[in-house]
């Protein structure tokens, strides 16, 4: 679990650890501007080495498969973009294994609720330069009514790999619930 955490926290430093920075050249081309390297207080444990990815594809993939489909219960389509071998580390510390698996899971869970209303405050692609792995990035606020039609809102971050057929293999999420004050 603890390198579960350490690959969510390299990925929140990808831009900030990143050795270049692209500038524009007024080309409209960006161009690597070479920074000095940082010293990091800690070593990951998985990568420190990601830049932005070039993949925006792999995003479309990830708000159509997981999201618009968690939203719209077409849960079918998960065969189309998740690898048979993923393995998924769900907030609430179940791991599941395989595309058979987690789609069954994700209906039964998608069962409890009536409606579902998803909210993308941001995503990105990111690639893993020492690992060679494309990641996407997502930042959500889920709103799910369930079936006795009480509300509950809870803040989402998701880490998906791509694997190299383009489909998710593996999917790294956290959660917080959103608290009344």
């Amino acid at each position: 679990m603890k390198k579960i955490v350490l690959l969510f926290v390299a990925a929140a430093f990808m831009v900030a650890c990143n050795n270049e920075k692209k500038s524009d050249t007024g080309t409209g081309e960006a161009t690597p501007v070479n920074k000095p390297a940082v010293e990091l207080p800690y070593k990951a444990a998985y990568s420190s080495s990601f830049e932005m990815g070039s993949h925006p594809e792999y995003v479309a993939t990830i708000l159509q498969g997981s999201w618009k489909d968690w939203e719209n219960n077409t849960l079918d389509n998960m065969k189309n973009w998740v690898a048979d071998t993923i393995v998924a580390f769900h907030a609430d510390n179940k791991m599941i294994k395989g595309a058979d698996s987690l789609m069954a899971d994700w209906k039964r869970a998608r069962a409890r609720y009536t409606t579902v209303i998803d909210t993308i405050d941001a995503v990105m692609p990111v690639y893993s330069t020492d690992k060679k792995e494309n990641w996407v990035l997502v930042w959500a606020t889920e709103i799910n009514t369930d079936t006795k039609g009480k509300k509950d809102t809870t803040s989402l971050m998701e880490t998906w790999r791509i694997n190299k057929d383009g489909k998710a293999d593996m999917l790294l999420q956290y959660n917080r619930a959103k608290r009344k004050m």
